[in-house]
């Protein structure tokens, strides 16, 4: 098992997605989707100086993760985005909040087809699992 990797950083997120690719769970639920995914940080307060990037993109293809780039451009942009400040997403990979209701409840605000999204609402289920498997260290803890 890999030391605890710092959430966001570029070791957390390869790992995230090269643990997505081999998730059985998520290449069946994840089949049919064609889009990337930015994913964005907000509300890092006195740790903003501690985090490289706030944003990083997935590129997900039919239940594979095909890679992942780390973003510090704010206008570099993905067809998806998911955007939560940094408590909610601990709380997201976390288990503490199931990302379907964090959609719905403006906990995680989305750009992009929120219809389409909901309809991939078991392979976003199968994310967080995928990230729940990683031994994950947050900024501010030792």
């Amino acid at each position: 098992m890999p030391e605890s990797l710092l959430f966001p950083s570029e070791e957390w997120v390869k790992e995230y997605c090269k643990r997505l690719s081999e998730s059985p769970d998520y290449n069946k639920t994840g089949k049919g989707w064609k889009d990337p995914i930015k994913f964005k940080m907000t509300e890092l307060g006195e740790f903003k100086d501690k985090v490289p990037y706030d944003s990083f993109i997935l590129n997900l293809h039919d239940g594979k993760c095909e890679g992942s780039e780390m973003v510090s451009d704010p206008t570099k942009g993905a067809p998806f985005e998911l955007t939560a400040t940094y408590s909610n997403w601990k709380k997201v990979i976390d288990g503490k909040i199931n990302p379907t209701q964090a959609m719905l409840t403006g906990q995680l605000k989305v750009k992009g087809n929120i219809a389409l999204l909901l309809r991939y609402a078991s392979a976003a289920i199968a994310m967080v699992k995928s990230a729940q498997s990683i031994p994950t260290k947050y900024v501010g803890e030792q």
